[in-house]
């Protein structure tokens, strides 16, 4: 509003003109610079409008949800000169009215504030928002009886100043807290003259329900003309009961915190540890006031360290995030936890800290492990098996990081159905565990071998130059393979094979087409019986 500019007098004297015409049954009140209302000067009461009586200001008619227009309207008018905006009166919540500002202080010396509505008729009379005082001050002698009261006591506690002058006010303090109010009162009159005590009691009003009180005591017992103790009790229920809302919502969430099987700790702005439950002390060793890195670096497996780190440093900065890593908990090993972090902010988005969950979740790794194996590998030689090794072919060929080339060497054992006719199933089988660990050690790094029939083997090897390149790793294979020997009943079994190779560049190939090339290479060696070893051209 800074670049506002205030309307001229002629101007403003003409809005309130119009309004007077237009509601002449208005409610009209006069405004000092502070927002306040001041007492009206005799010009304004000659408009003929409707004086507003028993409030300190426009807030005082207004609902409280419609504060702020009010703030915003008087703001603007100081600004401008003139301003309205519609609002419900507490003497008509279901109504919309209007208040005007009006700057007349150029006529009147004061604001005006002037509230039409088609819903206010002549008949009626604004009822201001009822205050309840919060502060009352009661005299009382030696022996703690109330010799005056001011008459703020009827709304607080429900008696009458009358009805409590004579009494001991230890009779008004809930059972709970006599003991204190006692401890308090001794103390208090052991000051000096003109010191005083304070005490937060609980008080009991007059229909039985409980009403917390600071009271301040001030000894002038030693005044000479006048001993007395003055009482100043401001009402604090409304601070007591969201002091005990904290503190039952932070009761809540240490028995929920108890009760689930996380461990579950929480930071502040500065990483430091604000709340850890039970399982956390156990599992991270931490204790409230120490660092979160720390505790949980210090357990977390060396490989895992920079993740945790990381995630650690993100949190506190916004972001959240939810990992895995290796845990040493101390006397149980290894253990894999799952670890969510959430920031905490205040309503203006600024980080306040974090909340950090951890779950073991080893027995779940050990399964999804224990399930990937199974769906990847050869239950009896160890080496991929068939949709792995096409899987593995698939992304070789489509890689993002560009190699020399793929190579897929197949290879299928000769006269395998003998060995397992004349020596059974048991003998061929180890034969073909002897077969795959020697192929599996003499691939390149990188390279995966797979089995994808009963004595089918297909080696998968990146970064494979050319066919030039790719027959060196078949005659290695080929050389490896009469290492693979086996000791059953008496004789020494070396297995043979035919085998197949194809190549393509990257960037290009179809495993299909590629396995195919590799699969038809290997056949014609059989066939031909002259070696053991051909590639595609």
């Amino acid at each position: 509003m800074a670049d506002k500019q205030l309307m001229k007098p002629d101007d403003r004297d003409a809005v309130l003109a119009a309004l007077v015409a237009k509601y002449p049954d208005a409610f009209i009140s006069a405004i000092g610079p502070t927002g306040l209302f001041v007492p009206m000067p005799p010009e304004v009461d000659e408009l003929g409008m409707r004086p507003v009586e028993g409030v300190s200001s426009m807030l005082g008619l207004v609902v409280a949800e419609d504060h702020r227009l009010v703030v915003d309207s008087w703001t603007q008018a100081v600004v401008e000169g003139v301003s309205g905006c519609r609002v419900r009166l507490s003497a008509a919540p279901d109504d919309k009215t209007r208040i005007h500002f009006i700057d007349a202080s150029h006529r009147f010396g004061v604001y005006l504030g002037i509230i039409s509505g088609s819903t206010l008729s002549a008949e009626q009379t604004l009822r201001p928002e009822n205050v309840r005082p919060r502060h009352v001050t009661m005299v009382k002698n030696q022996i703690s009886v109330v010799i005056e009261v001011g008459d703020e006591i009827t709304a607080l506690l429900g008696w009458t100043p009358a009805e409590l002058t004579g009494e001991r006010t230890l009779g008004l303090v809930h059972p709970d807290d006599q003991e204190r109010a006692i401890a308090s009162w001794v103390d208090m009159l052991g000051t000096p003259s003109g010191s005083a005590r304070r005490v937060r009691l609980r008080h009991l009003h007059r229909d039985g329900r409980t009403v917390w009180f600071e009271v301040t005591n001030h000894n002038f017992l030693n005044d000479p003309d006048d001993p007395r103790v003055v009482a100043e009790m401001l009402d604090i229920s409304d601070e007591m009961a969201a002091q005990e809302a904290v503190r039952a919502a932070e009761q809540l969430m240490r028995r929920l915190t108890e009760t689930i099987p996380l461990a579950i700790l929480q930071a502040g702005h500065d990483g430091r540890i604000t709340f850890l439950n039970e399982r956390a002390a156990q599992q991270v060793k931490a204790q409230v006031g120490g660092p979160l890195t720390e505790a949980l670096l210090d357990l977390a497996e060396p490989m895992d360290r920079p993740v945790v780190a990381e995630a650690l440093s993100g949190v506190l900065t916004g972001k959240d995030t939810d990992f895995e890593y290796g845990h040493r908990e101390p006397g149980a090993g290894s253990r894999r936890i799952r670890a969510n972090l959430r920031a905490l902010t205040d309503d203006a988005g600024t980080v306040t800290g974090a909340i950090v969950c951890l779950a073991d979740v080893t027995e779940e790794a050990l399964l999804r492990e224990r399930l990937w194996r199974q769906a990847t590998f050869d239950a009896l030689t160890g080496c991929h098996n068939r949709a792995a090794t096409m899987t593995a072919l698939r992304e070789a060929l489509d890689a993002d990081d560009p190699h020399a080339g793929t190579a897929v060497i197949f290879l299928d054992l000769n006269a395998f159905k003998p060995i397992n006719d004349r020596y059974g199933h048991a003998a061929g089988d180890l034969l073909l565990s002897h077969v795959a660990v020697s192929l599996r050690s003499a691939v390149p790094p990188g390279a995966i071998v797979g089995r994808i029939g009963g004595d089918e083997f297909v080696a998968v090897c990146r970064d494979v130059t050319g066919r030039d390149h790719a027959e060196r790793i078949g005659a290695d294979l080929l050389t490896a393979l009469s290492t693979a020997r086996v000791r059953i009943g008496g004789n020494t079994l070396i297995p043979h094979a035919s085998l197949g190779v194809a190549w393509s560049p990257y960037g290009s190939g179809d495993s299909d087409d590629l396995l195919a090339q590799a699969d038809a290479a290997m056949y014609a060696v059989k066939r031909s019986r002259t070696g053991d070893l051909a590639t595609q051209r």
